[in-house]
């Protein structure tokens, strides 16, 4: 069972000519001599490797088109909250913002989170260059570590 629609991406601004697909191979199941190539086969055979980054490349950034058949919508969490501990267990103390979400990451701890997460590396793309010093100071409120992407000296040329 494929969770993506093979050889056809949004991301990639390719399609399958027909909706019915060979779910092996991803070819639309009648792949017609003298096609236009829309779909990845077809464009990568033209313009190759280019066909692999997410298009317009530089200005955007993908997520993934896997349509799983479950999702988180499908489950109700019934849990109850026993155990808590460093608030009065009244009603008037026990309130969201009395609540603390910090955490600590890296190997021995050192790294402390005012929130349970990171945002990820932008750097195969525009979108760290362009948007790097919101993305900063918007992490650094949050208390939250921004990580630098693979690629960010690739692609910005001022990078220190």
């Amino acid at each position: 069972m494929a969770l993506t629609r093979l050889n056809a991406s949004g991301a990639t601004s390719t399609k399958n000519r027909t909706d019915s697909i060979c779910p092996f191979s991803g070819m639309c199941t009648t792949c017609v001599d003298g096609c236009l190539g829309t779909c990845e086969i077809g464009r990568s055979a033209i313009r190759g490797a280019e066909v692999i980054y997410p298009q317009p490349f530089g200005s955007v950034t993908a997520a993934s088109e896997k349509d799983y058949p479950i999702d988180l919508s499908h489950f109700n969490i019934m849990g109850t909250a026993v155990g808590a501990y460093g608030v009065e267990p009244t009603s008037d103390a026990a309130i969201f913002p009395a609540v603390n979400l910090e955490t600590a990451v890296g190997r021995d701890g050192s790294l402390k989170c005012k929130l349970p997460f990171i945002i990820p590396g932008l750097g195969s793309t525009d979108v760290a260059k362009n948007n790097w010093e919101g993305l900063a100071i918007g992490a650094a409120l949050a208390g939250v570590p921004l990580t630098i992407g693979e690629n960010v000296c690739g692609m910005d040329d001022a990078a220190v």
